[in-house]
């Protein structure tokens, strides 16, 4: 296979052969012979802060040495970006390889696996080849029935903020939600609960004495925000005893991933891993995350931003706030039908004087038309910013691009439309 044919083999299974249920997943990885019973993994589950809280991890264990395996999803560009070791994306050539001698394992089996449960095991083959001393695993949706809870007995799992999204799988109660992420816990293991919502708490809770699982929680009472900065400059924060900490990543909201990070530090430590102060220092002020807060271009200043639930948009609407007080703003909106869009809107649109409307080329996609109507219902004719409707991407970033220089400008409520801006913007 080539790299092209590979990625077709690989997205042609998205509609083939969907089922909830880890037994695709264990049935393929029993055909190549389980490379992930040789893997030491941190799992994590949530539903916002997941790549953030496993990049920061994954940044610190480089800096002591260990060479990381590193799985997320999904991509903003490139497939590549959802397995790296090291650092660094599979290649073109091992990919391929890899999912030729995958796909002819396929071929056995009754039903195929969907596109992400064929993407996790050649995750750990990859890992396995690499040699990885640590792999950090975040779940793909929900956690009980994700393909990446095939692992038997991780070291730790991690469950980062809780919110409603992907209610049509996972359910509609904050208490369904919960249960789906706690569903990674495993007897006897670590966790680390980001916290701060009581149905969740509970969930964790019990789900955590049924598997004699301990259980930690940052004390956000304890973290202090010192310096905001700009959003190209680090941020500082003191949590514990870590006083004066810089934090590379962009947006008030990363203070409580990095403070989850520092507790799950002191629990692998707990367990023997030696993770030094020096280490975790550098991680933190080094760590790169795309699609959040993440800076495209100077002048006119674009922003990216994945935003694409409730929780994520509040979280992104107080960071600018923060950055840019006083300051209307430009924004790139472009966001899926089957997303929230009556409680994000109304969260964005009072920092906006100007909305560049416009659809990623995804068939979920709302249609630039529809979603204007939907931002309209939200602000009253005086107050309203002023609409820009655009077919296409491309157009949105091209008049985008020809606001005054000192102007702001955010792409905001999807990772696919991230994806495809950056794409134009390369």
């Amino acid at each position: 296979m080539t790299y092209n044919e590979a990625l077709d083999y690989i997205h042609s299974l998205y509609w083939r052969g969907k089922k909830s249920g880890l037994e695709k997943t264990k049935e393929l990885l029993d055909l190549c012979g389980h490379p992930e019973r040789e893997l030491r993994c941190i799992h994590i589950a949530g539903t916002n802060g997941k790549g953030s809280t496993a990049a920061m991890l994954d940044s610190i264990c480089r800096c002591t040495g260990m060479k990381t395996g590193l799985y997320t999803s999904p991509y903003i560009v490139r497939y590549n970006e959802r397995i790296q070791a090291d650092g660094q994306q599979i290649p073109d050539d091992t990919l391929a390889r890899l999912t030729e001698y995958l796909a002819g394992l396929v071929e056995l089996m009754e039903v195929p696996p969907s596109e992400f449960e064929f993407g996790t095991v050649l995750a750990f083959l990859y890992f396995k080849e690499q040699k990885c001393d640590l792999v950090i695993l975040e779940t793909g949706l929900g956690g009980t029935f994700d393909s990446t809870n095939v692992v038997e007995q991780p070291l730790m799992c991690i469950i980062t903020a809780l919110g409603l999204d992907h209610t049509a799988q996972l359910g509609n109660t904050m208490k369904a939600i919960a249960e789906a992420k706690a569903g990674i816990i495993k007897t006897g293991v670590s966790v680390v609960f980001y916290g701060e919502n009581r149905d969740g708490e509970a969930v964790v809770q019990e789900r955590c004495k049924e598997c004699n699982a301990s259980l930690a929680m940052p004390d956000f009472t304890k973290l202090v925000s010192e310096r905001v900065g700009t959003v190209f400059e680090c941020q500082t924060f003191s949590y514990k005893g870590w006083e004066h900490t810089e934090l590379s990543l962009p947006g008030l909201y990363q203070q409580k991933n990095a403070a989850v990070v520092l507790e799950a530090v002191e629990q692998l430590r707990m367990q023997g891993i030696v993770i030094s102060d020096e280490a975790v220092r550098k991680g933190l002020r080094t760590v790169y995350w795309q699609a959040r807060l993440e800076v495209l271009h100077e002048e006119p200043l674009l922003l990216a931003d994945g935003s694409h639930n409730p929780q994520g948009m509040q979280a992104t609407v107080e960071s600018l706030k923060h950055y840019f007080p006083d300051r209307k703003l430009n924004f790139i909106f472009g966001a899926m039908a089957d997303k929230e869009l009556d409680v994000m809107i109304p969260m964005f649109l009072p920092l906006a004087k100007k909305v560049y409307i416009t659809a990623p080329s995804m068939p979920r996609a709302m249609k630039p038309e529809e979603l204007l109507a939907v931002c309209k219902e939200y602000c009253s004719e005086s107050e309203a910013p002023e609409f820009v409707v655009c077919s296409q991407v491309a157009e949105a970033i091209s008049l985008a691009g020809q606001e005054e220089k000192d102007e702001i400008i955010v792409a905001i409520g999807s990772l696919y439309l991230v994806g495809e801006i950056k794409q134009v913007s390369a």
